[in-house]
């Protein structure tokens, strides 16, 4: 995986997805929606190989992030984005060594609603 398709991923979950993000009062969902969609292209990064070592949710996705090839595809302090290499699936991460992630615990295909978590 490369940035490029990194980017095209996360373009297509933009497309095909309703962001399931809260808005904040007083602001239109569709223009905060795009402000937060600029902002995640670009925190988009070189892909890197990740590995998931935990999980914030007990019954979350940790078995599938550990039994896959994982990449992280965004980071913006210690948050990342991740995605499945196989899947249209993406999940929130933590930390500062690619090697040693944990997850926020659930993952979705809508990019941006996992980003924002």
């Amino acid at each position: 995986m490369n940035k490029t398709d990194a980017i095209n991923k996360i373009q297509k979950s933009l497309i095909s997805e309703k962001p399931q993000v809260i808005t904040p009062e007083g602001q239109v969902y569709e223009e905060y929606i795009e402000k937060l969609s600029v902002a995640l292209l670009e925190s988009v990064i070189e892909p890197v190989k990740v590995n998931v070592i935990s999980s914030c949710a007990a019954d979350g996705d940790l078995e599938k992030y550990q039994a896959s090839v994982v990449w992280g595809i965004a980071k913006c302090n210690g948050n990342w984005l991740l995605t499945l290499e196989a899947e249209n699936e993406f999940a929130l991460g933590f930390g500062s060594d690619p090697k040693q992630i944990m997850i926020h615990g659930f993952s979705s295909s809508d990019a941006l609603g996992e980003w924002c978590a």
